[in-house]
């Protein structure tokens, strides 16, 4: 296992980690694993040298939580636990958002259900416009100072929000964010329009979620194989979205490679996206014990420079106003 700082921090993690959003019985329907199953999965992960886990609070509602506090046991201060708070748990008007009540009652709630008294990496989910960003930002540095929370993140944020923040935290001499947990895979590339190059510049660490754009990128669906024109419309409006023509263009070459590698068209998913510049860990889910083997592999998985050269180019992104401007002027024109 390959171990990475966390942005400009001393924190070290995996370059891969656990993603547990399957554990419990999520309100999206895509958990369903059971406490048995958790603790199966953390051995496995812990047996290949992972050390960062993962979770949410909104997460089955809490469920995540206390299923990764149960697994990991007496082994929890062996490795980084990472949960994130702004999304809703709960009926009353205080129970969403990143206000200082929320997120004092949110961290107090993860801490509890987690069974620790401390979260290595916590984790803003999303931004929020309803809430000033300097009440956020010094309720963190709060956490931080009583030893609640030992290092901050952000997830979702548009680069700017992300320029923001830590614009803000430099100027008021605050805890610094280390990381920013985005979406980012072979078949959604948007993040490099603008996060891609901020993070570094702004000393953070990219910790990806869903590189397998929901599990399009394990090889479940093929041009070849015919799949069904209901299946692609379901494809088309899945979570995390993508373009689905263009994906399935990119299943050839894929398993192309990974007939190459012997390894699945997954492994090569994940080897592509965790050598993109600025990557600190790439978080892998599975419902399954063997699904989560087989991800795991990735971690020693380096591609073939013409590999990964033919998949880069093909799922290039179209660059975005102003981004063809300025690559126009760097490049003399």
């Amino acid at each position: 296992m390959q171990y990475r700082n966390l942005g400009r921090s001393g924190l070290k993690v995996s370059v891969l980690g656990l993603g547990t959003m399957t554990f419990g019985n999520n309100q999206w329907g895509l958990g369903g694993v059971d406490q048995p199953g958790a603790d199966r999965m953390v051995a496995m992960a812990l047996d290949y040298g992972v050390n960062f886990f993962d979770t949410a609070d909104v997460y089955a509602l809490g469920e995540s939580e206390e299923m990764l506090g149960r697994a990991l046991g007496p082994r929890r201060h062996e490795v980084v636990v990472a949960t994130k708070a702004r999304s809703r748990m709960g009926p009353g008007v205080h129970q969403t958002g990143l206000s200082r009540k929320h997120l004092y009652d949110a961290l107090h709630g993860s801490l509890r259900r987690l069974k620790t008294d401390y979260i290595d990496l916590y984790q803003l989910h999303g931004f929020d416009a309803e809430v000033p960003i300097q009440e956020t930002l010094e309720t963190l540095e709060t956490f931080v100072r009583q030893g609640w929370v030992r290092y901050i993140g952000m997830s979702n944020f548009a680069a700017w929000q992300m320029a923001k923040a830590v614009t803000l935290q430099k100027e008021r001499r605050m805890e610094p964010f280390a990381s920013a947990q985005m979406h980012y895979s072979l078949v959604n590339r948007d993040i490099e329009h603008e996060v891609v190059p901020a993070a570094p510049d702004l000393g953070l660490g990219l910790i990806v979620w869903s590189p397998l754009s929901g599990g399009f990128l394990s090889g479940k669906y093929r041009r070849g194989a015919e799949v069904p024109e209901a299946r692609i419309r379901d494809l088309s409006s899945s979570f995390p979205p993508f373009a689905v023509e263009a994906g399935l263009h990119l299943l050839e070459p894929l398993g192309e490679a990974a007939g190459r590698l012997h390894v699945s068209m997954a492994a090569v998913s994940l080897a592509w996206v965790k050598d993109r510049p600025g990557v600190s860990s790439v978080l892998v889910g599975a419902r399954k014990a063997q699904q989560l083997e087989d991800n795991l592999r990735a971690a020693e998985l380096t591609l073939a420079p013409a590999d990964r050269d033919r998949l880069t180019a093909m799922t290039e992104p179209k660059a975005l106003y102003p981004g063809w401007m300025i690559q126009s002027q760097a490049s003399g024109d």
